[in-house]
Protein backbone atom coordinates (compact mmCIF):
# COMPACT_ATOMS: atom_id res chain seq x y z
CA UNK A 1 0.00 0.00 0.00
CA UNK A 2 1.75 3.49 -1.02
CA UNK A 3 1.58 6.46 0.89
CA UNK A 4 0.29 9.34 -0.75
CA UNK A 5 2.13 12.70 0.45
CA UNK A 6 0.11 16.27 0.31
CA UNK A 7 1.62 19.17 -0.54
CA UNK A 8 1.72 22.36 1.64
CA UNK A 9 -0.75 23.88 -1.14
CA UNK A 10 -3.45 20.97 -0.74
CA UNK A 11 -3.13 21.25 3.23
CA UNK A 12 -3.82 24.93 2.48
CA UNK A 13 -6.96 24.11 0.42
CA UNK A 14 -8.49 21.19 2.83
CA UNK A 15 -7.82 23.61 5.73
CA UNK A 16 -10.40 26.33 4.06
CA UNK A 17 -12.52 24.14 3.11
CA UNK A 18 -13.22 22.30 6.73
CA UNK A 19 -13.45 25.81 7.94
CA UNK A 20 -16.15 26.54 5.21
CA UNK A 21 -18.26 23.43 6.36
CA UNK A 22 -17.41 24.21 10.70
CA UNK A 23 -18.87 28.01 9.46
CA UNK A 24 -21.73 27.04 7.67
CA UNK A 25 -22.97 24.40 10.67
CA UNK A 26 -22.33 26.96 12.86
CA UNK A 27 -24.49 29.44 10.84
CA UNK A 28 -27.06 26.91 10.66
CA UNK A 29 -27.06 26.10 14.39
CA UNK A 30 -27.45 29.71 15.13
CA UNK A 31 -30.20 30.25 12.71
CA UNK A 32 -31.85 27.55 14.05
CA UNK A 33 -31.65 28.73 17.78
CA UNK A 34 -32.49 32.27 17.20
CA UNK A 35 -34.99 31.48 14.39
CA UNK A 36 -38.47 32.85 14.81
CA UNK A 37 -40.04 29.33 15.50
CA UNK A 38 -37.53 28.73 18.17
CA UNK A 39 -38.02 31.95 19.51
CA UNK A 40 -41.89 31.62 20.10
CA UNK A 41 -41.60 27.87 21.37
CA UNK A 42 -39.35 29.07 24.00
CA UNK A 43 -41.68 32.23 25.06
CA UNK A 44 -44.52 29.74 25.21
CA UNK A 45 -42.04 27.37 27.47
CA UNK A 46 -41.65 30.22 29.77
CA UNK A 47 -45.28 31.21 29.94
CA UNK A 48 -45.89 27.76 30.40
CA UNK A 49 -44.43 27.64 33.30
CA UNK A 50 -43.57 31.13 35.05
CA UNK A 51 -45.29 31.36 38.59
CA UNK A 52 -46.67 35.25 37.56
CA UNK A 53 -49.96 35.76 37.80
CA UNK A 54 -51.94 35.73 34.73
CA UNK A 55 -48.84 34.54 32.20
CA UNK A 56 -49.43 31.10 32.11
CA UNK A 57 -52.63 31.84 30.50
CA UNK A 58 -51.36 33.57 27.40
CA UNK A 59 -50.18 30.04 26.24
CA UNK A 60 -53.03 28.56 26.76
CA UNK A 61 -54.28 27.45 23.15
CA UNK A 62 -57.89 27.14 24.06
CA UNK A 63 -58.54 30.52 25.29
CA UNK A 64 -60.00 32.82 23.15
CA UNK A 65 -58.30 36.47 21.98
CA UNK A 66 -60.38 38.45 24.48
CA UNK A 67 -59.03 36.21 27.41
CA UNK A 68 -55.66 36.77 26.18
CA UNK A 69 -55.76 40.37 26.05
CA UNK A 70 -57.78 40.23 29.60
CA UNK A 71 -54.96 38.06 30.88
CA UNK A 72 -52.67 40.46 29.45
CA UNK A 73 -53.84 43.64 30.70
CA UNK A 74 -54.05 42.14 34.16
CA UNK A 75 -50.54 41.89 34.00
CA UNK A 76 -49.90 45.14 33.09
CA UNK A 77 -52.12 46.09 36.08
CA UNK A 78 -50.43 44.41 38.42
CA UNK A 79 -46.86 45.81 37.36
CA UNK A 80 -47.88 49.53 37.36
CA UNK A 81 -49.35 48.24 41.13
CA UNK A 82 -46.06 46.97 42.25
CA UNK A 83 -44.23 49.86 40.78
CA UNK A 84 -46.18 52.20 42.99
CA UNK A 85 -45.96 50.58 46.33
CA UNK A 86 -41.95 50.18 45.81
CA UNK A 87 -41.73 53.58 44.54
CA UNK A 88 -43.55 54.77 47.90
CA UNK A 89 -41.66 52.59 49.88
CA UNK A 90 -37.85 54.13 48.31
CA UNK A 91 -39.66 57.05 48.81
CA UNK A 92 -40.04 56.91 52.35
CA UNK A 93 -36.62 54.93 52.51
CA UNK A 94 -34.17 57.81 51.13
CA UNK A 95 -36.23 60.76 52.61
CA UNK A 96 -37.04 59.48 56.05
CA UNK A 97 -34.79 56.76 57.16
CA UNK A 98 -34.46 57.83 60.77
CA UNK A 99 -36.82 57.24 63.76
CA UNK A 100 -36.65 57.97 67.03
CA UNK A 101 -37.59 55.33 69.83
CA UNK A 102 -37.26 54.73 73.65
CA UNK A 103 -34.13 52.99 74.68
CA UNK A 104 -34.70 49.14 75.17
CA UNK A 105 -32.80 49.47 78.14
CA UNK A 106 -32.44 51.96 81.20
CA UNK A 107 -29.71 54.60 81.76
CA UNK A 108 -28.68 55.10 85.51
CA UNK A 109 -27.02 58.06 86.65
CA UNK A 110 -23.71 56.65 86.82
CA UNK A 111 -23.61 56.33 82.89
CA UNK A 112 -23.88 60.27 83.03
CA UNK A 113 -21.95 63.13 84.42
CA UNK A 114 -23.61 65.35 86.65
CA UNK A 115 -24.96 68.37 85.03
CA UNK A 116 -22.70 71.36 84.73
CA UNK A 117 -24.24 74.58 86.96
CA UNK A 118 -23.96 78.31 86.00
CA UNK A 119 -24.61 80.17 88.73
CA UNK A 120 -24.60 84.12 87.92
CA UNK A 121 -25.15 87.33 90.19
CA UNK A 122 -27.86 90.07 88.54
CA UNK A 123 -25.46 92.70 90.02
CA UNK A 124 -22.93 93.31 86.43
CA UNK A 125 -20.80 95.44 88.72
CA UNK A 126 -19.78 96.50 92.62
CA UNK A 127 -20.96 99.86 93.33
CA UNK A 128 -17.92 100.42 95.34
CA UNK A 129 -15.60 99.53 93.09
CA UNK A 130 -17.62 101.74 89.80
CA UNK A 131 -17.41 104.82 91.97
CA UNK A 132 -13.59 104.46 91.88
CA UNK A 133 -13.73 104.50 88.41
CA UNK A 134 -13.40 108.33 86.38
CA UNK A 135 -16.34 108.65 84.38
CA UNK A 136 -14.17 109.79 81.18
CA UNK A 137 -12.27 107.43 81.40
CA UNK A 138 -12.26 104.43 78.80
CA UNK A 139 -12.67 102.20 81.59
CA UNK A 140 -16.11 103.75 82.85
CA UNK A 141 -17.55 103.35 78.96
CA UNK A 142 -16.40 99.37 79.29
CA UNK A 143 -18.34 99.48 82.40
CA UNK A 144 -21.41 101.09 80.90
CA UNK A 145 -20.80 97.81 78.28
CA UNK A 146 -20.81 95.74 80.59
CA UNK A 147 -24.59 97.20 81.87
CA UNK A 148 -25.57 97.28 78.31
CA UNK A 149 -25.94 101.03 78.82
CA UNK A 150 -25.45 103.91 76.74
CA UNK A 151 -22.46 106.34 77.33
CA UNK A 152 -22.96 110.67 77.87
CA UNK A 153 -19.47 111.02 76.49
CA UNK A 154 -19.77 109.55 72.48
CA UNK A 155 -16.45 110.98 72.38
CA UNK A 156 -14.60 108.58 74.49
CA UNK A 157 -12.61 106.12 72.10
CA UNK A 158 -10.60 102.89 73.78
CA UNK A 159 -8.87 100.12 72.31
CA UNK A 160 -11.67 97.55 73.72
CA UNK A 161 -10.08 94.20 73.20
CA UNK A 162 -10.41 91.42 75.51
CA UNK A 163 -7.29 91.94 77.43
CA UNK A 164 -8.67 95.58 78.83
CA UNK A 165 -12.13 94.37 79.22
CA UNK A 166 -11.22 91.56 81.37
CA UNK A 167 -8.96 93.49 83.46
CA UNK A 168 -12.01 95.92 84.31
CA UNK A 169 -14.49 92.64 84.23
CA UNK A 170 -12.15 91.55 86.96
CA UNK A 171 -12.25 94.02 89.15
CA UNK A 172 -15.67 95.33 89.16
CA UNK A 173 -17.44 91.90 89.18
CA UNK A 174 -18.37 89.83 92.39
CA UNK A 175 -15.52 87.66 93.35
CA UNK A 176 -16.49 83.68 93.35
CA UNK A 177 -15.29 83.38 96.86
CA UNK A 178 -17.88 86.65 98.27
CA UNK A 179 -20.72 84.89 96.36
CA UNK A 180 -20.48 81.14 97.45
CA UNK A 181 -20.58 80.76 101.27
CA UNK A 182 -21.24 77.02 101.38
CA UNK A 183 -21.00 74.06 98.91
CA UNK A 184 -21.58 70.44 99.68
CA UNK A 185 -22.27 67.92 96.90
CA UNK A 186 -23.22 64.18 98.20
CA UNK A 187 -23.08 64.74 101.50
CA UNK A 188 -19.87 65.81 101.43
CA UNK A 189 -18.84 69.06 101.98
CA UNK A 190 -16.94 70.35 99.84
CA UNK A 191 -14.67 73.66 98.70
CA UNK A 192 -16.25 75.52 96.32
CA UNK A 193 -13.45 76.77 94.72
CA UNK A 194 -12.69 73.36 93.21
CA UNK A 195 -16.38 72.43 92.44
CA UNK A 196 -16.67 76.09 90.85
CA UNK A 197 -14.78 78.15 88.71
CA UNK A 198 -14.80 81.83 87.66
CA UNK A 199 -15.74 82.05 84.06
CA UNK A 200 -15.67 85.85 82.55
CA UNK A 201 -15.33 84.09 78.70
CA UNK A 202 -16.20 81.52 76.58
CA UNK A 203 -13.18 82.01 74.69
CA UNK A 204 -10.75 81.51 77.34
CA UNK A 205 -8.77 78.34 76.52
CA UNK A 206 -8.93 76.45 79.80
CA UNK A 207 -13.30 77.26 79.56
CA UNK A 208 -12.77 74.47 76.59
CA UNK A 209 -11.18 71.79 78.33
CA UNK A 210 -12.11 69.84 81.74
CA UNK A 211 -11.11 71.50 84.47
CA UNK A 212 -8.80 69.37 86.53
CA UNK A 213 -6.67 69.76 89.94
CA UNK A 214 -4.80 67.77 92.60
CA UNK A 215 -7.74 65.45 93.82
CA UNK A 216 -9.87 64.91 90.80
CA UNK A 217 -8.45 64.02 87.72
CA UNK A 218 -9.90 65.20 84.06
CA UNK A 219 -11.58 62.77 81.68
CA UNK A 220 -12.73 63.68 78.40
CA UNK A 221 -15.87 63.00 78.43
CA UNK A 222 -18.62 63.58 75.34
CA UNK A 223 -21.94 62.45 74.77
CA UNK A 224 -20.91 60.44 71.94
CA UNK A 225 -18.07 58.81 73.71
CA UNK A 226 -18.99 58.48 77.34
CA UNK A 227 -17.17 57.57 80.15
CA UNK A 228 -13.93 54.68 78.96
CA UNK A 229 -13.37 51.60 81.18
CA UNK A 230 -10.07 52.39 83.97
CA UNK A 231 -11.50 55.36 85.34
CA UNK A 232 -9.65 57.15 88.11
CA UNK A 233 -10.77 56.66 91.42
CA UNK A 234 -11.90 60.44 91.81
CA UNK A 235 -12.71 62.14 88.26
CA UNK A 236 -14.07 64.71 86.52
CA UNK A 237 -16.56 65.95 85.08
CA UNK A 238 -18.27 63.82 88.08
CA UNK A 239 -21.13 61.38 88.24
CA UNK A 240 -24.47 61.78 90.57
CA UNK A 241 -24.01 61.05 94.42
CA UNK A 242 -27.28 59.60 94.58
CA UNK A 243 -30.69 60.74 94.76
CA UNK A 244 -32.29 63.14 96.75
CA UNK A 245 -31.90 66.89 98.13
CA UNK A 246 -28.79 65.70 100.20
CA UNK A 247 -27.04 63.61 98.02
CA UNK A 248 -27.19 65.95 95.25
CA UNK A 249 -25.70 69.72 95.21
CA UNK A 250 -26.41 72.53 97.68
CA UNK A 251 -25.09 75.79 97.61
CA UNK A 252 -25.58 78.96 99.46
CA UNK A 253 -25.76 82.17 97.78
CA UNK A 254 -24.77 86.08 98.86
CA UNK A 255 -26.45 88.07 96.54
CA UNK A 256 -24.61 91.81 98.31
CA UNK A 257 -27.48 93.71 97.42
CA UNK A 258 -26.25 97.01 98.78
CA UNK A 259 -23.35 96.71 96.16
CA UNK A 260 -25.83 96.79 93.27
CA UNK A 261 -24.72 99.49 90.33
CA UNK A 262 -26.68 97.92 87.25
CA UNK A 263 -28.72 94.62 87.11
CA UNK A 264 -30.10 92.94 83.51
CA UNK A 265 -33.16 92.79 85.66
CA UNK A 266 -35.39 94.62 88.14
CA UNK A 267 -34.79 92.25 91.52
CA UNK A 268 -31.71 90.79 93.45
CA UNK A 269 -30.93 87.84 93.01
CA UNK A 270 -29.37 85.36 90.66
CA UNK A 271 -29.42 83.33 87.28
CA UNK A 272 -28.62 79.44 87.03
CA UNK A 273 -28.61 76.96 84.14
CA UNK A 274 -27.96 73.48 84.43
CA UNK A 275 -26.59 72.37 81.30
CA UNK A 276 -24.35 69.82 79.66
CA UNK A 277 -20.57 70.23 80.99
CA UNK A 278 -19.51 70.11 77.46
CA UNK A 279 -21.41 72.53 76.42
CA UNK A 280 -21.08 76.14 77.52
CA UNK A 281 -23.85 78.38 78.59
CA UNK A 282 -25.89 81.05 77.68
CA UNK A 283 -27.31 82.50 80.79
CA UNK A 284 -28.23 85.58 79.97
CA UNK A 285 -31.13 84.43 77.95
CA UNK A 286 -31.81 80.81 79.12
CA UNK A 287 -31.01 81.11 82.85
CA UNK A 288 -33.52 80.75 85.54
CA UNK A 289 -34.41 83.24 87.72
CA UNK A 290 -33.86 83.06 91.78
CA UNK A 291 -34.85 86.05 93.84
CA UNK A 292 -32.22 86.29 97.28
CA UNK A 293 -33.16 85.62 100.63
CA UNK A 294 -35.22 82.27 99.30
CA UNK A 295 -34.75 78.87 99.47
CA UNK A 296 -34.95 76.67 96.33
CA UNK A 297 -35.33 73.24 95.70
CA UNK A 298 -34.78 72.50 91.80
CA UNK A 299 -35.18 68.47 90.86
CA UNK A 300 -33.20 67.59 87.85
CA UNK A 301 -34.44 65.29 85.10
CA UNK A 302 -31.60 63.96 82.60
CA UNK A 303 -32.53 63.86 78.80
CA UNK A 304 -30.36 61.87 76.59
CA UNK A 305 -30.41 60.84 73.03
CA UNK A 306 -28.03 58.31 71.12
CA UNK A 307 -27.85 57.11 67.78
CA UNK A 308 -27.15 53.63 66.07
CA UNK A 309 -24.21 52.96 63.89
CA UNK A 310 -26.36 52.53 60.81
CA UNK A 311 -27.68 55.91 60.74
CA UNK A 312 -23.72 57.20 60.20
CA UNK A 313 -23.67 55.98 56.31
CA UNK A 314 -26.86 58.64 55.47
CA UNK A 315 -26.33 62.06 54.71
CA UNK A 316 -26.11 64.56 57.11
CA UNK A 317 -29.35 66.40 55.08
CA UNK A 318 -31.66 62.97 55.67
CA UNK A 319 -30.44 62.33 59.40
CA UNK A 320 -30.59 66.11 60.34
CA UNK A 321 -27.85 65.33 62.84
CA UNK A 322 -24.23 65.50 63.51
CA UNK A 323 -21.75 63.03 65.13
CA UNK A 324 -19.01 65.02 67.08
CA UNK A 325 -16.31 64.22 64.35
CA UNK A 326 -18.27 66.10 61.90
CA UNK A 327 -19.08 69.26 63.52
CA UNK A 328 -15.14 70.70 63.20
CA UNK A 329 -15.72 73.67 65.37
CA UNK A 330 -12.68 76.25 65.84
CA UNK A 331 -12.98 76.97 69.45
CA UNK A 332 -14.83 73.90 71.04
CA UNK A 333 -13.40 70.00 71.20
CA UNK A 334 -16.87 68.79 71.64
CA UNK A 335 -19.73 69.74 68.97
CA UNK A 336 -22.78 70.50 70.37
CA UNK A 337 -25.86 72.90 68.26
CA UNK A 338 -24.99 75.19 71.41
CA UNK A 339 -21.09 75.90 70.53
CA UNK A 340 -22.16 75.88 66.91
CA UNK A 341 -24.61 78.67 67.30
CA UNK A 342 -21.96 80.95 69.80
CA UNK A 343 -19.26 80.84 66.72
CA UNK A 344 -21.58 81.73 64.19
CA UNK A 345 -22.39 84.49 66.20
CA UNK A 346 -19.59 85.61 66.96
CA UNK A 347 -18.50 85.29 63.42
CA UNK A 348 -21.70 87.04 62.29
CA UNK A 349 -21.32 89.86 64.65
CA UNK A 350 -17.50 90.48 63.82
CA UNK A 351 -18.63 90.78 59.86
CA UNK A 352 -21.17 92.99 60.69
CA UNK A 353 -20.94 95.49 63.35
CA UNK A 354 -17.02 94.74 63.03
CA UNK A 355 -16.56 93.69 66.67
CA UNK A 356 -17.15 90.50 69.28
CA UNK A 357 -19.45 90.78 72.50
CA UNK A 358 -17.29 89.88 75.38
CA UNK A 359 -18.79 86.82 76.53
CA UNK A 360 -17.91 85.07 73.07
CA UNK A 361 -15.36 83.06 71.56
CA UNK A 362 -12.98 85.43 69.11
CA UNK A 363 -9.98 83.82 66.67
CA UNK A 364 -7.70 86.91 67.39
CA UNK A 365 -7.06 88.48 70.80
CA UNK A 366 -7.11 91.99 69.19
CA UNK A 367 -10.08 91.58 67.89
CA UNK A 368 -12.39 94.85 69.47
CA UNK A 369 -14.91 93.98 72.36
CA UNK A 370 -18.72 95.72 71.43
CA UNK A 371 -18.84 98.93 73.34
CA UNK A 372 -21.83 100.87 74.38
CA UNK A 373 -21.84 102.52 70.72
CA UNK A 374 -22.39 99.17 69.58
CA UNK A 375 -25.77 98.44 71.51
CA UNK A 376 -27.98 99.62 68.38
CA UNK A 377 -25.92 97.25 65.81
CA UNK A 378 -25.69 94.08 68.09
CA UNK A 379 -29.04 94.15 69.29
CA UNK A 380 -30.70 94.57 65.99
CA UNK A 381 -28.47 91.69 64.71
CA UNK A 382 -28.92 89.19 67.95
CA UNK A 383 -32.61 90.00 67.52
CA UNK A 384 -32.18 88.44 63.95
CA UNK A 385 -29.78 85.69 64.63
CA UNK A 386 -32.48 84.18 67.01
CA UNK A 387 -35.72 84.92 64.70
CA UNK A 388 -36.63 81.85 63.17
CA UNK A 389 -37.55 83.67 59.77
CA UNK A 390 -34.37 85.80 59.14
CA UNK A 391 -31.79 85.03 56.82
CA UNK A 392 -29.37 85.20 59.37
CA UNK A 393 -30.33 82.17 61.68
CA UNK A 394 -27.80 79.82 62.39
CA UNK A 395 -29.74 77.15 60.54
CA UNK A 396 -26.56 75.30 59.46
CA UNK A 397 -26.15 74.31 63.14
CA UNK A 398 -27.66 70.71 63.40
CA UNK A 399 -28.48 68.98 66.69
CA UNK A 400 -25.58 66.66 67.75
CA UNK A 401 -26.46 62.84 67.38
CA UNK A 402 -25.77 62.29 70.56
CA UNK A 403 -26.59 64.59 72.67
CA UNK A 404 -27.50 65.34 76.93
CA UNK A 405 -29.53 68.23 77.97
CA UNK A 406 -31.12 68.11 81.67
CA UNK A 407 -35.20 69.30 82.29
CA UNK A 408 -35.43 71.09 85.72
CA UNK A 409 -38.42 72.23 87.87
CA UNK A 410 -38.44 74.53 91.02
CA UNK A 411 -40.13 75.77 93.49
CA UNK A 412 -38.99 78.15 96.57
CA UNK A 413 -40.01 79.91 99.13
CA UNK A 414 -38.91 82.89 101.65
CA UNK A 415 -36.47 82.65 104.42
CA UNK A 416 -37.29 83.58 107.54
CA UNK A 417 -34.71 84.91 110.32
CA UNK A 418 -34.35 83.07 113.67
CA UNK A 419 -35.96 79.86 112.33
CA UNK A 420 -32.67 77.54 112.27
CA UNK A 421 -32.53 77.12 115.78
CA UNK A 422 -28.96 76.44 117.73
CA UNK A 423 -28.27 74.13 115.16
CA UNK A 424 -27.97 76.88 112.70
CA UNK A 425 -29.71 74.06 110.21
CA UNK A 426 -25.95 72.25 109.89
CA UNK A 427 -24.60 74.97 107.74
CA UNK A 428 -21.39 76.71 109.08
CA UNK A 429 -21.92 79.57 111.53
CA UNK A 430 -22.72 83.57 111.00
CA UNK A 431 -24.61 82.76 107.64
CA UNK A 432 -28.30 83.49 108.85
CA UNK A 433 -26.87 85.85 112.03
CA UNK A 434 -29.18 88.60 111.45
CA UNK A 435 -32.18 90.01 109.26
CA UNK A 436 -29.99 91.24 106.24
CA UNK A 437 -27.94 88.62 105.86
CA UNK A 438 -31.16 86.38 105.38
CA UNK A 439 -32.58 88.88 102.80
CA UNK A 440 -29.20 88.60 100.82
CA UNK A 441 -28.73 84.68 100.97
CA UNK A 442 -30.38 82.29 98.77
CA UNK A 443 -30.12 78.13 99.47
CA UNK A 444 -29.86 76.39 96.36
CA UNK A 445 -30.48 72.17 96.00
CA UNK A 446 -29.99 70.74 92.74
CA UNK A 447 -30.44 67.08 92.80
CA UNK A 448 -31.56 63.93 90.79
CA UNK A 449 -35.24 62.38 91.73
CA UNK A 450 -34.41 58.63 90.23
CA UNK A 451 -31.40 56.94 89.55
CA UNK A 452 -32.08 55.86 86.27
CA UNK A 453 -34.01 57.13 83.17
CA UNK A 454 -35.39 56.42 79.74
CA UNK A 455 -33.12 57.26 77.04
CA UNK A 456 -34.16 57.76 73.48
CA UNK A 457 -32.59 56.05 70.31
CA UNK A 458 -32.25 57.44 66.63
CA UNK A 459 -32.47 54.32 64.07
CA UNK A 460 -33.15 53.31 60.53
CA UNK A 461 -36.48 52.73 60.23
CA UNK A 462 -35.94 51.31 57.15
CA UNK A 463 -32.57 49.57 55.86
CA UNK A 464 -31.76 48.24 53.07
CA UNK A 465 -32.28 44.78 54.32
CA UNK A 466 -36.03 45.95 55.08
CA UNK A 467 -36.15 47.89 51.76
CA UNK A 468 -35.19 44.49 49.82
CA UNK A 469 -37.65 42.80 51.67
CA UNK A 470 -40.68 44.90 51.91
CA UNK A 471 -40.26 45.32 47.73
CA UNK A 472 -40.03 41.00 47.74
CA UNK A 473 -43.07 41.09 49.51
CA UNK A 474 -44.92 43.06 47.35
CA UNK A 475 -43.55 41.74 43.76
CA UNK A 476 -44.78 38.00 44.82
CA UNK A 477 -48.27 39.07 46.49
CA UNK A 478 -49.42 41.05 43.05
CA UNK A 479 -46.97 39.23 40.29
CA UNK A 480 -46.59 35.70 41.96
CA UNK A 481 -42.53 35.98 42.07
CA UNK A 482 -40.61 33.26 44.23
CA UNK A 483 -37.80 31.50 44.72
CA UNK A 484 -37.55 27.45 44.64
Amino acid sequence: MSKRTLSKAQWNSVIAINFEDFQKNADDMRGSRWSKQNFHKNLKCYLENTTLHGLKYLAEDKITVTERVFFGLSFVLVVTLSSFFISNIYGKWSASPIIVTLSAKQTTDTDIPFPAITICNLNQARKSKVQSIGKSSANFSMVLSLCNQGSNDLDVTYVGTWKNFKAILTKVAQPCNEMLLYCSFGSRIENCSRIFHSMMSISEDNLLRSYEDDEYTAIDWTPDKGYGKNLPVKFSPRTSGGIGKNMGLTVILNASSDEYYCSKTNSAGFKFLVHNPANLPKISNYGVLLAAGREAFIPIYPIYEDAGPKIHSHKQAVRRCLFSEEGNLTYYRSYSRENCRYECEARLLQQICSCVLYYLPRSDPSIRICGPNDNACTSRLLMKIESSNDSLACDDCLPGCFELSYGTGLSTSPMIAGTFGNSNGGYPEGIFNSTTGIRDVSIVHFFYTANTFRSTTKSEIIGLTEFLSNTGGILSLFMGFKTH
